[in-house]
């Protein structure tokens, strides 16, 4: 368990500028940082959103890993989408251009600035990744295969008519519908010496094998790493229906197009896999695996497996770790100089993290590394483990690079965030939760707050539900911005309750079959320990907000005792009715997470069912919902929305034609901003009383604390909402 800390802020003569939701939106977003062959300079792209020309600039960047200094090698990069270096030198680099339908691939020279163009796809391709090799420079993208193998071509012929025709479950997924083309990885081999010169024709590596990589919805380029004769892929399995079934498989391939893998691994009824990764002498692979098919937020256990001379098959399969850690990794890496050592990246309390595992060890626990705040990515600096390359984040400040010297345990700031508020405005908290055991949050105060003023509370609750509020910058739901939104600002506060992914597998999976008791009970429990221990948080001027999960919560504690505490609350893209959990895509998740399928055991999905409690509906509401939502469809707003105006509760909609379960464009994100904060700021106000059938008759018999000690007692809702 990390320390507690709270940090409050000295009220200073001069006035600091609040950080606004434009600010945030029109900060400069940086990709990670990727060192060259030497170590002396790293690439990176940075793009910014103008509201003025309402368009994207991008940049191509160098920073010098000894002085810091930067300059910019391309300052039109704005159709730039993926760089690697081509490894053959120090000064070649590689980039997609995505500037017409067609992708091309370039190679600049970072000393002299000339560019030139190598090969344009046949087809749109991202995810780009290079490896030189003895035959050459080994270059490999993704894109989305037609039935017969070949890349989509942005020529193809448009069918004379729109229909889809499906005969089995999992005919759409997270925001498009499925057709017969399905995502691959393509490559191509150019000539070491002159790189426009290509020595084996555009090929793709999975032709014929009926699987699917990367990964969708969320194609990424930690689905396949290359080697220097054969590459591995990580691939849903493909005689499992996706809609109820997580288990992927790692495929080792050649550079040809074979309708027979290397090698196929983790058969054995395991779950999701991920972030595949040859050692340096390509004798093994390591990789993540879940134990549980069917679940999607189960632990990451990392193994390794063995290869023999000719890759064609492995000669052992070894669990690394698991008993002795609860820690579940979202990456791995190996040591390119020490053929034990691994490094994993992933969640511990809130933040994440780095660790070393060195498999010689029996224990196979790893070390954790000490870093601040949450590592977003790690590169290897020269060749040696001795050095890594750190790109970081935090709530208060967004992407930085920072060098991690493994001798000495420390790190040295090499680039400043481009956008930051002071880091005293973030503290963090521990109370005792609803299991008997300690539950973590944050706590985000305004820009030039004062503790001896009173400010309006805002509630922030994550999604998942199995994720988690970490100290990590975001561009959707920040909370400095909200904290600065408003006259004074909010004290803004974010618990991560039971089922909140880095606290422990034994944590998160406590929330399979409770949504609305021990998740519920610990936000009630920790928002009675904030408003007891912060004497400047206005208890009677709080609001409520949540997305997906969030928003299932929000809904959950709209037909609450709880939901008469807030002056507002705010639902985006949450659930209404957790019976229409199964119009969902993904069925696995409502399958585990309420105990069964609806067919077998439906009493689980109305259990905790907003829905059952739309009769308490009364607080002031502003609800969001998007049209490409496949996760939770759109009709679960349109439902809560249609309730709070048939009951007379001042409510909203904001509806998004062209976005998905997130609001990605900034001209859409304003908005968003802009609504919610206008509708929570006008019922938060000091002079803003409750309307008559809106939870009056509550709060002028108790104040909002008293009741809120109440709930937390225990005490029976019914007694309690009039």
């Amino acid at each position: 368990m990390r320390a507690f800390t709270v940090c409050f802020i000295s009220t200073v003569a001069a006035v600091a500028s609040a950080f606004s939701y434009d600010d945030l939106l029109q900060a400069p977003r940086r990709s990670s940082a990727l060192p060259n062959k030497d170590g002396t300079s790293a690439a990176f792209t940075e793009s910014t959103y103008s509201f003025d020309s309402h368009s994207w600039n991008g940049k191509l960047r160098i920073v010098s890993l000894e002085t810091g200094n930067t300059k910019d090698i391309l300052t039109d990069a704005t159709d730039v989408s993926d760089i690697a270096w081509a490894g053959i030198d120090t000064h070649t680099l590689l980039y997609l251009n995505q500037s017409s339908a067609y992708t091309e691939l370039w190679s600049l020279d970072i000393n002299t600035g000339k560019t030139n163009g190598l090969y344009s796809f046949p087809g749109s391709v991202s995810l780009l990744k290079a490896r030189s090799t003895p035959s050459g420079v080994r270059v490999a993208v993704s894109g989305w295969a037609t039935p017969d193998g070949s890349l989509l071509s942005p020529d193809a012929p448009a069918k004379p008519d729109s229909g889809l025709l499906y005969d089995t479950i999992f005919v759409r997924h997270w925001d498009y519908w499925l057709t017969d083309n399905r995502k691959s990885v393509f490559g191509l081999l150019l000539s070491e010496k002159d790189l426009a010169i290509t020595r084996e024709p555009f090929t793709n590596y999975a032709k014929g094998l009926g699987i699917e990589s990367p990964i969708m919805p969320f194609p990424s380029a930690s689905d396949f790493d290359l080697h220097d004769d054969v590459l591995v892929v990580n691939a849903k399995a493909p005689e499992l229906n996706p809609a109820n079934n997580t288990a992927t498989y790692f495929y080792v391939l050649n550079y040809t197009s074979s309708n027979t893998p290397n090698l196929q691994l983790n058969k054995a009824g395991y779950g999701a896999c991920s972030s595949p990764v040859f050692s340096p002498d390509g004798k093994k692979i390591a990789g993540l695996v879940q134990l549980e098919n069917g679940y999607e937020s189960d632990q990451n256990i990392v193994f390794v497996y063995e290869l023999a001379a000719d890759g064609t098959a492995t000669s052992s399969t070894n669990v690394t770790y698991g008993k002795n850690f609860d820690r579940s990794p979202s990456s791995v890496s190996w040591s390119p100089d020490e053929s034990n050592i691994l490094y994993l990246t992933g969640e511990d309390t809130g933040r994440e993290v780095l660790w070393r595992l060195d498999l010689s060890k029996p224990s196979g626990i790893p070390v954790l590394l000490n870093t601040t705040h949450s590592v977003e990515s790690v590169e290897f600096i020269g060749g040696s483990s001795s050095k890594l390359l750190l790109t970081n984040s935090a709530i208060a400040k967004s992407a930085y690079f920072e060098i991690f010297d493994m001798k000495s345990n420390t790190t040295t700031l090499l680039l400043h965030a481009s956008a930051s508020v002071s880091e005293s405005q973030v503290g963090e908290f521990w109370f005792k939760g609803s299991r008997d055991v300690q539950v973590h949050g944050f706590i985000v105060y305004p820009t030039n707050f004062d503790p001896s003023k009173k400010y309006p509370l805002a509630f922030l609750i994550h999604g998942g539900p199995q994720s988690a509020w970490t100290d990590g910058w975001s561009t959707r739901w920040s909370p400095i911005v909200w904290a600065d939104n408003g006259d004074d600002g909010y004290i803004v506060v974010t618990i991560n309750p039971t089922g909140s992914t880095s606290y422990g597998k034994d944590f998160t999976d406590k929330i399979q079959n409770n949504w609305g008791s021990y998740p519920y009970f610990d936000l009630v429990l920790g928002l009675e320990y904030v408003t007891k221990k912060y004497t400047f948080i206005d208890t009677e001027r709080m609001i409520a907000a949540g997305a997906s999960y969030g928003g299932y919560m929000v809904n959950w504690i709209q037909g609450s005792a709880l939901g008469r505490v807030f002056k507002a609350l705010v639902t985006h893209d949450g659930v209404f009715s957790t019976l229409n959990q199964y119009a969902s895509e993904e069925l696995y998740f409502p399958t585990h997470d309420f105990g069964g399928s609806f067919l077998r055991n439906t009493r689980g999905y109305y259990k905790f069912n907003p829905m059952n409690r739309i009769h308490r509906w009364a607080t002031p509401h502003f609800i969001v919902h998007n049209a490409k939502d496949y996760r939770l469809p759109e009709s679960e707003g349109l439902l809560a929305f249609n309730v709070l105006q048939e009951r007379g509760v001042p409510s909203k909609l904001l509806h998004f034609p062209d976005e998905n379960h997130w609001v990605l464009k900034p001209e859409n994100s304003r908005r968003w901003h802009k609504e919610i904060f206008e509708f929570i700021n006008h019922w938060s106000g000091p002079a803003q009383k409750m309307s008559p059938g809106m939870g009056e008759t509550v709060l002028g018999k108790t104040s909002a604390a008293a009741l809120l000690a109440k709930v937390a007692e225990g005490v029976d809702e019914d007694d309690l909402v009039m």
